[in-house]
């Protein structure tokens, strides 16, 4: 991905979601591309139930990501930012679709949100552990739990299912902080949502400065610790 593309990205990614944006910022220089990618797909996907009222239109939005993906898969050239560095990124065109295939569940009037939240949020960690080369049998389950914690945050909080998301964060964290040294900061780039989304989790319903959450990133990734 050449540097104009990431300046192009990098700044969008910024509009789409602050705190993606700011955690990409940590990964390895080899890394950073790919990672940027992902994010700045995921973060778009996930706003449209959101920003489209009309489940038509909403699903027409989603039904460019999914083509987009196919695109990529089959190495076609894409006019549009996100699709070259996709291309570039090469990732897992199942995991790509499941991104948008679990937001069907947002623009539904009878889906299930918890469980599409749970989906997205897997699929979103599979995808980072892919770009960073590292072992899902090793740290799925981690990934899965914290997946779903960061998802459910977003998608769906409220007075019952903010213990949930408590309980899979804390559980995802609490297990990453476990692992030997060599294993935590191979991966700490693919979990730094997590510790962020953790600490919106026990605050919830209020917000800290964005500058508290700015030092809490920085302390997380000085000491390889969520």
């Amino acid at each position: 991905m050449t540097p104009e593309l990431q300046a192009i990205l990098r700044e969008e990614l910024r509009g789409l979601d602050g705190d993606l944006y700011l955690c990409h910022l940590f990964a390895p220089a080899d890394k950073r591309p790919g990672l940027l990618a992902l994010y700045h797909a995921h973060a778009d996907i996930a706003r449209i139930p959101y920003e489209v009222s009309d489940a038509m239109l909403a699903a027409i939005r989603l039904q460019w990501w999914r083509d987009m993906f196919d695109m990529t898969a089959r190495g076609e050239m894409p006019d549009a930012p996100i699709g070259r560095a996709l291309q570039a990124a090469r990732l897992r065109i199942e995991d790509l679709h499941e991104l948008v295939d679990a937001r069907e569940a947002f623009i539904a009037e009878d889906g299930d949100k918890g469980e599409a939240a749970a989906r997205a949020g897997k699929a979103l960690m599979m995808l980072a552990l892919e770009i960073f080369n590292l072992d899902a049998a090793v740290l799925g389950e981690l990934a899965t739990q914290g997946g779903e914690g960061f998802e459910r945050l977003r998608a769906t909080p409220d007075e019952t299912s903010i213990g949930l998301c408590r309980d899979l964060l804390n559980a995802a964290c609490l297990g990453f902080n476990r692992l030997p040294v060599k294993q935590r900061k191979a991966a700490l780039p693919v979990f730094l949502p997590i510790g962020m989304a953790r600490r919106q989790a026990r605050v919830w319903p209020h917000r800290k400065s964005l500058l508290s959450y700015q030092l809490h990133l920085l302390k997380m990734a000085l000491t390889g610790r969520l």
